[in-house]
């Protein structure tokens, strides 16, 4: 919310409006912040992940380090991920949340992406030298907050960590997301490429790359066979 206020400020819109106006129009996206009334989408009914289950109370364990501290209310962890947020109820779809409220399918994030790396339909919304500082690390260490080790470029993860690997066949300035519900969203710019992975069972795992997505990203990169331009 705060960081939709700054774009409203600078552009009269509010973050859902100005990416529906901006992107998923001129793109033909189907991905929405903040669902508008009468809209005609499929929305997948979404089970219980085990990230959303921690956030509703339950017993975080102690596999991992960020786990027992997401059960420590005094940590950094716990109040950057839980301490304002509870899922008693469904979210309601036309609320913008940019934050953890984004609807989309794998298409439409795919086709988003694939628009950072190169033109999609004559659209390419940034420029190659933009492409660039998007794939470059401009940090490395264990992530204060997730308490994991992190590769970071411009707001996008980048490999290598356990939850965005390059043992995945990642290409090394390939960039995206690793949801906590298992969702995978990338692009790779070297090879054109761009990949989308949405499920609506909810991740078991926490701490690493889910492992459906893990073996669908090495797959298609098997596809490619050493070519220079992927789809």
């Amino acid at each position: 919310h705060l960081l939709s206020e700054l774009i409203r400020r600078r552009t009269g819109l509010t973050a859902g409006r100005y990416f529906a106006r901006h992107l998923a129009g001129p793109l033909g996206l189907d991905a929405y912040i903040g669902l508008p009334a009468g809209t005609d989408a499929h929305l997948a009914t979404m089970l219980e992940s085990k990230a959303e289950a921690l956030m509703d109370g339950a017993d975080p364990g102690t596999e991992l380090d960020m786990l027992r501290a997401l059960g420590e209310p005094g940590s950094l962890t716990h109040r950057a991920m839980i301490g304002s947020m509870r899922l008693y109820d469904a979210l309601d779809p036309s609320v913008e949340d940019p934050s953890y409220g984004g609807l989309a399918g794998a298409g439409s994030l795919s086709r988003l992406f694939a628009a950072l790396v190169g033109e999609v339909d004559g659209i390419r919304l940034i420029g190659p030298d933009r492409t660039d500082e998007l794939a470059r690390p401009y940090s490395r260490g264990t992530c204060e907050v997730v308490l994991l080790p992190s590769t970071w470029g411009l707001g996008f993860m980048l490999p290598d960590s356990p939850v965005f690997p390059a043992s995945a066949g990642l290409g090394p300035r390939a960039f995206g997301f690793d949801g906590a519900n298992g969702t995978f969203v990338f692009a790779d710019p070297d090879h054109e490429l761009a990949f989308a992975y949405v499920q609506n069972a909810g991740s078991r795992t926490i701490g690493r790359m889910n492992d459906r997505a893990h073996r669908l990203v090495a797959a298609v990169y098997r596809s490619l066979g050493g070519s220079a331009r992927g789809a």
